[in-house]
C-alpha cells in the first residue's frame, strides 16, 4: 500500500474493532452474569448496559452512513437481555461493519447528514464523519468497561491499532 486513503482507514478500524469486541466479550464471559449487571458506577451503570449502548449507537451511526437516516435515539436503549444474545448481536454487526466499509460503493461518502447532538445543536455534517465517530465511540465505552475489568484483576491486553491480527494493509 503506498498511501492511506479513507477507505483503507475504514477497513483497517472495522478489523481492529471486531478484534477489540471479541476480547472484550471474552473477558466479560469470564467475570460472570451478576458482575456484568452489578451498578459499577459507570456512565450507563454496568457493563451489560454499557455493551447494550454501544450496539443500539453502533447501528444508529451504520444507519447514518449507510442510508443517511438513523433509529430513533434512546441513550438507554436495552438490545438484549442475556449475554449470549448479546455477544451474536455483537458478532453479527461487526460483520455487518466489515463489509460495509469493505464495500466498492462508496457513494455514502459524498452525502450530508443534518444531525442534532446530545447538545441540542443541529448541524450539517458530512456523513464520513460518522465513521470516524463510529469507531472513536466504541473505543470510548469500551475504555470504561476495560477499566472496570481491570479492577478485578482481568488483564485486558493488547489494544494498539498497528498490532491488530490480520490488518487489511
Amino acid at each position: 500500500m503506498a498511501k492511506m486513503s479513507f477507505n483503507d482507514y475504514g477497513r483497517c478500524m472495522a478489523v481492529y474493532n471486531s478484534w477489540q469486541n471479541r476480547v472484550l466479550y471474552d473477558l466479560c464471559d469470564q467475570i460472570g452474569a451478576e458482575e456484568r449487571a452489578r451498578d459499577r458506577g459507570m456512565f450507563f451503570k454496568s457493563i451489560d448496559a454499557t455493551l447494550n449502548h454501544l450496539i443500539h449507537i453502533d447501528r444508529r451511526i451504520l444507519g447514518i452512513m449507510k442510508t443517511g437516516e438513523a433509529p430513533v435515539y434512546d441513550a438507554h436503549t436495552q438490545v438484549a437481555d442475556d449475554f449470549e444474545t448479546l455477544r451474536e448481536i455483537r458478532r453479527e454487526l461487526d460483520a455487518e461493519i466489515e463489509a460495509f466499509v469493505s464495500s466498492d460503493d462508496c457513494d455514502w461518502q459524498d452525502g450530508f447528514r443534518e444531525f442534532t447532538g446530545v447538545d441540542g445543536i443541529t448541524r450539517n455534517l458530512p456523513r464520513p464523519l460518522f465513521l470516524i465517530q463510529f469507531f472513536n465511540h466504541q473505543t470510548h465505552h469500551r475504555s470504561q468497561i476495560t477499566s472496570e475489568l481491570h479492577k478485578m484483576g482481568l488483564d485486558y491486553g493488547i489494544t494498539d491499532v498497528p498490532l491488530t491480527p490480520d490488518l487489511p494493509l
